[in-house]
């Protein structure tokens, strides 16, 4: 995939629906396209992770438990809480078929995040959202 296609993939991620264009393109620039068969782990469980996935397609699986698994496909991201606070995340993720997807790790997304705070931005409004959506279903509970 060339940058631009990666640019208007990105645009259509929560995550990132809000930052620049040009912001998206230096996140694209420092990212890892990586490609892992199905089956293969590409974090597994109790291992500390400090890289945020981006699937572009394909799928993965995380194996929270023998009976709660939770997918993600394309445009779905994986990480997101563990990237700027490096430790395990909820369980072991695995490819469920050929996925290709972006990688970057914490020093990457600094790095873009000091050039683009719009990007800083949207990352902080994206897990403030979903903090407050986690403790509202915990209340709710």
């Amino acid at each position: 995939m060339i940058t631009y296609e990666k640019v208007l993939i990105l645009k259509n991620v929560p995550f990132f629906e809000k930052a620049s264009e040009l912001a998206l393109s230096d996140l694209v620039s420092t990212a890892q396209e990586n490609t892992i068969k199905a089956g293969e782990v590409l974090v597994d469980v109790n291992k500390e992770n400090d890289s945020l996935y981006l699937v572009l397609n394909g799928c993965l699986t995380m194996e929270v438990n023998k009976k709660n698994t939770l997918d993600f496909g394309p445009r779905q991201m994986v990480g997101e809480t563990t990237v700027f606070s490096p430790g395990p995340l909820l369980g072991k993720v695995v490819a469920s078929e050929k996925t290709t997807l972006l990688k970057w790790n914490a020093d990457q997304l600094y790095m873009v995040m000091s050039l683009h705070p719009s990007l800083a931005q949207a990352f902080l409004g994206t897990l403030s959202h979903r903090l407050k959506m986690f403790e509202k279903n915990e209340k709710a509970s």
